[in-house]
């Protein structure tokens, strides 16, 4: 456990998962060397998977929502020929099929997976049906019907062709996509059946593998004070998102939950008259010294603040 000042530690741990564990079970055991209970995650993995798992320590928890609405990229092998119920090689084989696609089908049939599209999830996923997680639902034999709901793929690549059984894929995907329902659903358009066997995310985001710190959780206790130096600002998470610089007398005001006229500051890197509709920028954070105030909205020319960041 790490001890000093725990309680004030805030930013992003970017974990390499291992496969294996569940994404909570890896929040749960950093949480206990920080010795921290306000801690989640940036996205779900499924055991299976391993890679990119952004952790929020501390305050960078109230941009939790904004690191799982970032595009993420996967690579992972599709096993051709068997279904199983869990759509990865975790299930129970379901069904089989004998045939196989060869390169030319599949490039074909990645184009209509390609842009916002809808996709039923897996039945055996987090997703609470009358506040119970679909999978215990599924694991009892209880019929889970979900409903397609509409994510957006920007790019779907087969990387190589393994064997006659198998092949890679990488795709860049936003929010919501189950990329176990996109081996399916592409196996059933090349009129065979198919489950994920291997599965990595590579990035979410700007964090990416040259971010990413390896833990053994393997290990009951984990002390090494290392892991402290490679925690990311709370703010990075917003590097894309347009800044306001405030005087000390501004931020103190938007941390009181005080409104700010817009005319009294500009936007880093964009003059407020460059940009009279202000709607444009719902999602605006500001910065004091370099510090993260807090999220903010625009209406009628006044700043409000949405979420105020404590340090």
């Amino acid at each position: 456990m790490i001890k000093s000042n725990s309680n004030k530690i805030s930013g992003w741990i970017i974990l390499d998962k291992q496969s294996g564990i569940t994404s909570r079970q890896a929040v749960s055991k950093i949480s206990r060397i920080f010795n921290l209970k306000k801690i989640g995650h940036g996205g779900t993995l499924d055991p299976l998977a391993t890679g990119i798992l952004p952790i929020a320590l501390g305050e960078a928890t109230k941009l939790i929502s904004f690191m799982q609405s970032k595009k993420k990229k996967y690579s992972f092998t599709i096993k051709w020929g068997e279904a199983t119920n869990t759509d990865d090689i975790e299930g129970k084989i379901i069904e089989k099929s004998n045939s196989r696609p060869n390169k030319e089908e599949i490039q074909n049939a990645l184009v209509s997976f390609i842009g916002k599209i809808y996709q039923t999830p897996p039945n055996f996923s987090a997703i609470k049906i009358d506040g119970v997680r679909s999978y215990n639902l599924a694991r009892k034999n209880i019929l889970v019907n979900h409903k397609p709901r509409p994510i957006e793929v920007y790019e779907f690549n087969l990387k190589k062709i393994l064997n006659i059984d198998s092949a890679d894929f990488e795709v860049i995907c936003g929010k919501g996509t189950y990329i176990r329902s996109l081996a399916r659903d592409l196996a059933e358009k090349l009129k065979t059946k198919g489950h994920v066997i291997k599965l990595r995310r590579n990035f979410v985001g700007n964090f990416d593998e040259k971010n990413k710190i390896l833990i053994d959780f393997s290990e009951e206790i984990i002390h090494s004070p290392a892991i402290l130096n490679k925690i990311i600002p709370i703010e990075k998470v917003l590097d894309d998102i347009p800044a306001l610089f405030l005087t000390e007398t501004e931020a103190m005001k938007l941390r009181q939950g005080q409104k700010i006229k817009l005319n009294s500051f500009k936007f880093k890197n964009h003059f407020i008259t460059e940009h009279p509709n202000y709607q444009e920028y719902e999602r605006v954070y500001t910065v004091s010294n370099k510090k993260l105030v807090a999220l903010i909205e625009i209406d009628g020319g006044l700043v409000k603040p949405k979420r105020v960041i404590n340090y």
